[in-house]
């Protein structure tokens, strides 16, 4: 897969995960820089921030800037933003590794960080045929 399908594909399925998780809004005219996905509850109010990391950023220095800016903003009442970073699944454990070397996640710090992993579907396996199919041949 091209990296810009791969951008694509990460940055709909974490938006499908915060939609699920009730953060449907959206919000504008936020201060620059800004992350790829801003969203809000529309309930509790609560504020989530989503960026999405492929293999090649895992390297770069303006990944690892942008980490750490997000991970560290704050509300107006100091209270600190729900950040997701999507991810493919078979480089969690580099993010993982990564944001602690960064100090964004430790034993007692990033808590509100959240790594969304993204399984490839394009190397999923044939889906099966249906049970009542099977059952007639």
């Amino acid at each position: 897969m091209r990296a810009q399908q791969v951008r694509v594909r990460l940055r709909q399925t974490l938006d499908a995960h915060l939609r699920q998780l009730g953060y449907s809004g959206v919000l504008k005219n936020q201060t620059a820089p800004m992350p790829e996905l801003v969203r809000i509850n529309p309930v509790r109010g609560r504020l989530a921030y989503g960026e999405t990391v492929s293999r090649e950023d895992l390297q770069r220095e303006r990944c690892h800037e942008r980490l750490r800016l997000f991970s560290q903003r704050r509300t107006r009442q100091r209270s600190t933003i729900l950040f997701f970073i999507g991810v493919p699944e078979e480089d969690q454990s580099d993010l993982e590794k990564l944001l602690f070397e960064l100090d964004i996640r430790t034993g007692t710090r990033g808590g509100h960080v959240h790594v969304v992993p993204i399984c490839d579907h394009s190397s999923a396996a044939e889906p099966r045929p249906s049970t009542a199919r099977r059952a007639r041949g």
